[in-house]
């Protein structure tokens, strides 16, 4: 199903996630650093895989700042070059006919960025910067040297990427003139935030508590794709609300709140498997990175085993976690 045919199965008419906008920690302490960078003219690089709010705290950012935001409209990131920047520059800031000869164009650009930048501060925002090339961010650095009446630089840049564009092969120079800032993702608790400020209705709390200690759902378009699977599962599965059973059936997360639904405890489990209480708890609370990947596969194996059986009898239980 569609994601809008699930959500109209759900009684919605219209999308709980559009227009939903979290202030998420890893936001705030972005749009700090973007306020201090525009205040000292730094060049900063943003970086957070896609979704997780990058493009959403800077646009919230400058909109409540008395700045002039330049963008490039260019699809294709790999092939700007500084002139593309440079005739974005002068069209936004001035009206005046874009030179063709390349030295004069740049004593165009030094004159009206100068003039423009004692009237109002200037921010040059580069999305997708990890596909530039490199030849492109180091004519960067030098079109910030740029001087007027005694003052350099006369902009700040702020650099949006997936992944750190500086990576790229002869760009330390740019690289020690530029602070780099990664977003970390949404916490457990913003997670659950998140959940019940768009779909609660349809989750069970224990399902909201499992699903927060997903690693997967660190960022806002994984988290949706996420939910939205777990209300069509529950849906095939006859349920009105989404219980820990699909988050255990389709992301492996969820035995803690499985445990504790079939009233089963620990040592239980490790008297039925073998395995120590130690090694069977960090499974159930999700931190099996203390342990190989070989251990914790076959210590969730084990503990869905004891589950099937402490639910036998249970067929619509049963059903939902035999394909896990």
């Amino acid at each position: 199903m569609s994601r809008l045919a699930v959500l109209a199965e759900y009684g919605y008419r219209k999308d709980p996630f559009r227009g939903m906008h979290l202030e998420t920690a890893d936001i705030t302490r972005v749009k700090r650093i973007i306020g201090m960078a525009v205040e000292s003219r730094a060049m900063v690089s943003i970086i957070a895989e896609r979704g997780n709010g990058k493009s959403r705290a800077v646009d919230s950012t400058l909109r409540d700042m008395d700045v002039k935001v330049i963008s490039l409209f260019t699809s294709d990131k790999e092939k700007v070059l500084v002139g593309d920047i440079e005739r974005a520059l002068i069209a936004d800031l001035s009206q005046e006919e874009i030179k063709r000869t390349r030295e004069i164009r740049a004593r165009q650009l030094r004159r009206i960025m100068g003039e423009a930048s004692r009237r109002q501060e200037i921010v040059l925002i580069l999305e997708e910067a990890h596909r530039l090339h490199g030849q492109t961010l180091r004519s960067l650095k030098t079109l910030r040297e740029m001087e007027w009446m005694g003052q350099s630089p006369l902009f700040t840049v702020i650099m949006l990427g997936q992944y750190d564009p500086m990576r790229k092969p002869g760009v330390d120079e740019v690289r020690l003139r530029t602070d780099t800032v990664y977003m970390k993702g949404l916490t457990q608790n913003e997670v659950k935030d998140y959940t019940r400020a768009t779909v609660e209705k349809c989750f069970e709390e224990d399902a909201i508590e499992a699903l927060s200690r997903l690693r997967t759902a660190r960022n806002f378009l994984e988290l949706q794709e996420m939910l939205i699977a777990l209300m069509e599962r529950a849906l095939a599965c006859g349920h009105k609300k989404v219980t820990a059973f699909e988050v255990f059936d389709l992301y492996g997360g969820g035995l803690k709140e499985l445990i504790k639904l079939t009233d089963i405890s620990l040592s239980e489990i490790a008297d039925e498997t073998g395995i120590s209480k130690a090694t069977l708890s960090l499974v159930a609370n999700d931190r099996m990175d203390k342990l190989t990947d070989d251990t914790a596969s076959k210590t969730r194996e084990a503990i869905a085993e004891v589950i099937r059986k402490k639910m036998e009898g249970k067929a619509g239980a049963l059903r939902q976690v035999a394909g896990a």
